[in-house]
């Protein structure tokens, strides 16, 4: 026997014996002692393969396969190896060589399939991928191959017709019931989804694909604590799960374990460094928390500049750090790069609706969830059942830009405006109502009809409605001295001190302050539209300040809470704080709120009626006080509110029934109007 021969003799021998050590020793006697031989050279080069050599099995590989009239199985066994080496280019070359011979051969047409795919050219995967599949029908792995082009390519229905053959073709393919299950939860169809998903963890229990993506489904439904236990599960099992540490992050996130929340994030930072959206929920997370954010937002631009969220990402750090430029132009870009959010219903749609929104000249703001809009908007959508409806989220500011965007938008049925505020959003209530123009849809909240919610309107507005206290408003145009501008508009008014001075656009409370005399004018800031309101002192005989928020939803008049508080400036953290230390006021809001109707009496109920009427507006919300003469202190009457369903779960949970009522008005508000258009 020859030497060579006896090398790959003993190769074979140490492979059996499990010695993988003289297994090579054995594999490279045989490569050095016949370089000219294409046989020991791919033999002892599959060896090298077989015993993670890839780098030092490429030569021997390419002198077998080079050599003339090479087996097929040669040339196809060096473009794997090259595929494996990342040496994409050479390994095409290689099937190309292969196909030139074999044009019909399945394995490496899959193969060429795959490799397309990864450098992008998806059509010609496709392509590669369905000739194979021509010689191979029903092939498991090919289907799966062409289920992941067609993913790859955003055509997800064509995905899942592929997955559904794979799965049929092999039922307990679990890595196809995984895929399967991905793509159900990408066309919304949850409960689907959910399903397919557990039948691939049911075949394989270990299977970190499947497991992570029933996490990010269980995100969407909202089941975040099963969520951030499936994706634990995961991140365990192979701490190196970059994408499943992001999804625990957020999963952490929505529960309100921030710092937890922001070791995963940092988690995945660190188990894949070029990972953008994890350094973008990193940044979302630290601004929120008040902490530098800069850095970790800069580093997801960098890494994906095309990426709406990394500039989402920049705009909210940039919030945070008080660099109002930076974070208008990093909102405008991530507006620019996303014009408009698809949001699929969980379940089959009832509706689709058209939510219109808009930056104008502010930006995006810190916020549990990541980031909220600007001021001017209300978060009404979250009333929206996600089970039961769909939502294109459409912000109007890339209508100057993009006239055409319209005809781009998926199919709606009903639109709402989410555009609140009349004085800082002017332009955008103008794109808006053009757009309603253009699209002829039936519309919540009539752009045209927001700008009679504005504060100083309201006296007007609600002249001689029985029993309603409407402290006067005026409206003083900024001025480079305001004091002298206050003076002189409370003077031709005749409104007298104590007053209540704001900025006009701003809400929450925010810059709101109250003067009891004239030298306190003096405080107010420069070049500012302010409203100064009439200040009643609404005081209960307690000495404390109570304040109820009414909502308005298509003609019924629904309470979201009674909030105490020992200051004037009464508004959510504040009151929060105070009845949380006083369980007996969380007890009278809890009686109000069951017995609404009764305690807040017809007479009242009359008079909110009237205000809707005269106010024009589908859904809207009123900040009033109870007088004990059955007369309402109105403070404001406007869409601009925002429904309490962060507090509500923090510690306050019995607000969450009244809110879930708001809801179930909202959605057949929703419902009706569609219908109806």
């Amino acid at each position: 026997m020859s030497q060579p021969a006896e090398h790959l003799r003993a190769v074979e021998a140490a492979f059996r014996a499990g010695r993988p050590a003289e297994a090579e020793t054995a594999a490279r006697a045989a490569l050095k002692s016949a370089p000219a031989d294409p046989g020991v050279q791919h033999v002892g080069g599959m060896a090298l393969l077989r015993l993670g050599r890839l780098q030092d099995a490429l030569a021997p590989l390419g002198r077998a396969a080079g050599a003339e009239n090479a087996p097929v199985s040669w040339v196809v066994a060096l473009g794997n190896a090259q595929a494996m080496a990342g040496q994409a280019a050479e390994a095409e070359a290689t099937f190309r060589r292969v196909l030139a011979r074999e044009p019909a051969n399945a394995v490496v047409l899959l193969n060429l399939g795959i490799l397309l795919s990864g450098r992008g050219a998806l059509e010609e995967a496709e392509k590669a991928i369905e000739a194979s599949l021509a010689a191979r029908p029903g092939h498991p792995g090919a289907l799966i191959a062409l289920g992941n082009v067609r993913t790859q390519a955003g055509d997800t229905l064509g995905a899942v017709v592929a997955y559904r053959e794979a799965v049929a073709a092999k039922p307990d393919f679990a890595e196809a019931q995984a895929n399967l299950g991905g793509a159900l939860a990408d066309l919304g169809q949850a409960a689907e989804a959910e399903a397919t998903l557990r039948r691939a963890l049911a075949l394989n229990s270990g299977l970190g694909l499947a497991r992570h993506r029933l996490g990010d489904l269980l995100i969407g439904l909202g089941r975040m604590e099963e969520a951030q236990a499936a994706l634990r599960q995961v991140v365990t099992q192979d701490p190196r799960a970059a994408a499943a540490w992001n999804s625990l992050g957020l999963a952490l996130r929505a529960l309100g374990r921030m710092a937890d929340a922001a070791n995963a994030f940092r988690s995945a930072i660190a188990a894949k460094p070029d990972l953008a959206q994890a350094h973008a929920n990193l940044a979302l997370l630290l601004a929120w928390l008040d902490e530098p954010a800069t850095e970790a937002a800069a580093r997801a631009v960098a890494l994906a500049p095309g990426d709406d969220h990394a500039h989402l990402a920049a705009a909210v750090a940039a919030a945070a750090r008080g660099d109002v430029p930076a974070a208008q132009a990093a909102s405008r870009q991530a507006v620019r790069l996303r014009p408009f959010v698809h949001i699929p219903a969980r379940g089959a749609a009832e509706a689709t609706v058209l939510v219109l929104q808009a930056l104008e000249d502010g930006h995006f703001q810190p916020a549990p969830g990541g980031a909220k809009l600007p001021e001017g908007h209300n978060n009404a959508v979250e009333h929206l059942d996600p089970a039961r409806f769909a939502r294109v989220d459409l912000y109007v500011d890339a209508l100057a830009e993009d006239p055409g965007l319209l005809d781009r938008l998926p199919r709606c049925d009903v639109a709402y405006n989410a555009i609140t505020e009349p004085e800082g959003m002017r332009r955008s209530l103008a794109l808006a109502a053009t757009a309603l123009e253009k699209l002829g849809l039936p519309v919540i909240n009539a752009p045209a009809s927001v700008p009679q919610a504005a504060r100083d309107l309201a006296p007007a507005l609600f002249a001689g409605i029985e029993g309603l206290v409407i402290p006067r408003v005026l409206r003083v145009t900024a001025a480079p001295d305001t004091a002298a501008a206050v003076r002189a508009a409370m003077a031709e008014a005749g409104v007298d001190f104590p007053v209540i001075a704001r900025p006009a656009g701003t809400h929450t409370g925010q810059g709101m302050v109250l003067l009891r005399a004239e030298a306190e004018l003096a405080a107010l800031p420069a070049s500012t539209d302010l409203f100064i309101t009439e200040f009643v002192d609404f005081r209960d005989a307690d000495g404390l300040w109570r304040k109820t928020r009414l909502l308005c939803v298509g003609g019924r008049v629904l309470p979201e809470h009674w909030a105490t508080a020992d200051d004037w400036n009464i508004h959510h953290r504040n009151s929060r704080a105070y009845m949380r230390a006083h369980p007996e006021e969380q007890a009278r809001e809890i009686d109000y709120l069951e017995h609404f109707e009764k305690r807040f009496g017809v007479p009242r109920l009359i008079a909110v009626g009237e205000m809707a009427d005269r106010l024009g507006l589908d859904f809207f919300g009123i900040d009033a006080a109870l007088l004990p003469d059955d007369r309402l202190v109105v403070f404001e009457a406007n869409p601009s509110m925002r429904a309490m369903f962060a507090e509500a779960r923090e510690g306050f949970e019995y607000l969450l029934p009244g809110i879930g009522r708001i809801s179930a008005a909202f959605c057949d508000l929703v419902l009706r109007r569609a219908r109806r258009g």
